[in-house]
Order: structure tokens, then C-alpha cells, then sequence
């Protein structure tokens, strides 16, 4: 039979293993948090998955950027048009621990990007990211970083004249 220490010393192993738990799935739902809110364009509840001093890069010269506000209104400006429709589909979450306070993640993610009438954009790649928990109690996205491993772009079109794609940044035709 254990005594009385020995279940205490249990019991407080037993502690910490559900902190890094409960700590590993709030950090997954900040991640599901910030592609649900990109998809469904919930822009006014985007910010809360930054933190302040967030600096993001998207794997393109010229798509880095820094600030909560800034990224929110990039994202919006990227991504927010009527004529844009985006769904991430994201997996294969690992998430390392670093601290009580700090932690790295690793997601695998799937895209598809629509601009109508008649561009569709796919790929797949994977996000590295640093997270840090807040004086709130809440896990934010302090550092972001995309990278792609495969991208398609191509038109659908009737007729004969149908739209080119090639050299066209995504940005551009949110307009």
C-alpha cells in the first residue's frame, strides 16, 4: 500500500501532466481559432489569437508582418474581399512545451482559395509557430511562419479567352 507521500508525489505528477494537456489543446484551438476566423471572415475576433507584438510571414517576399493590428488589417485586406473565398483545413498538430508560458507548434495545412469568378488557388504546406501565454490566461500566436511545399493556381473559364494566371499575386486580385 502507498502511503500518503508517495500518493501526494502521484498526485502532483498527475497535476502537471493535465496542466501540459489542457495547456497542448488551448494552443490547438488558438491555431482552430485564427483559420476559423479567416475562413468565416470574423475579422473583429481574429486579433484575439496575436499577441501585440505578433510577427507573421507568409513565405513571399513582401507578405511579412508585424503587429497585431497590422496583420488583422493584411489578413482582411488579403483575404476579406466578397469575391474571396478561403478554406484551411488544418492537421498532424505538434505542440512542444517550452515553458509554463511559452510554446512552439507545428501544423500541416491544406488550402483552397477561391476568386470568382474563375481562379482557384490550392496547396499545402505547414505552419512553425511560437505561442506565449498571456497576463489573460489566453495562449496567442506570438510568431507565425507559413511555408508552402506545393501550390497550384488555374483558371476555370467558358469560352476562348479565358484569364491568365501566371506572374498574378493573389493580393492583386482581391480588388
Amino acid at each position: 500500500m502507498a502511503t500518503i507521500e508517495e500518493l501526494e508525489i502521484k498526485l502532483a505528477v498527475m497535476e502537471q501532466r493535465l496542466q501540459a494537456m489542457e495547456a497542448i489543446e488551448a494552443i490547438k484551438q488558438t491555431k482552430f481559432d485564427y483559420f476559423h476566423c479567416i475562413d468565416l471572415k470574423r475579422w473583429d475576433q481574429l486579433g484575439n489569437c496575436f499577441a501585440k507584438d505578433i510577427d507573421a510571414s507568409y513565405g513571399r517576399e513582401g507578405w511579412q508582418v508585424s503587429g497585431r493590428e497590422n496583420l488583422v488589417e493584411w489578413l482582411r485586406g488579403a483575404e476579406g474581399g466578397d469575391n474571396y473565398s478561403v478554406s484551411h483545413a488544418s492537421h498532424n498538430e505538434q505542440i512542444t512545451l517550452i515553458s509554463d508560458t511559452e510554446a512552439e507548434g507545428f501544423f500541416k495545412l491544406h488550402d483552397w482559395v477561391r476568386i470568382d469568378p474563375s481562379i482557384t488557388l490550392r496547396g499545402w504546406g505547414h505552419y512553425t509557430d511560437h505561442f506565449i501565454k498571456e497576463a489573460d490566461g489566453q495562449w496567442r500566436i506570438n510568431v507565425l511562419s507559413l511555408s508552402y511545399e506545393y501550390k497550384e493556381e488555374y483558371s476555370v473559364y467558358r469560352g476562348n479567352d479565358g484569364p491568365s494566371m501566371l506572374g498574378t499575386d493573389p493580393l492583386e486580385l482581391n480588388n
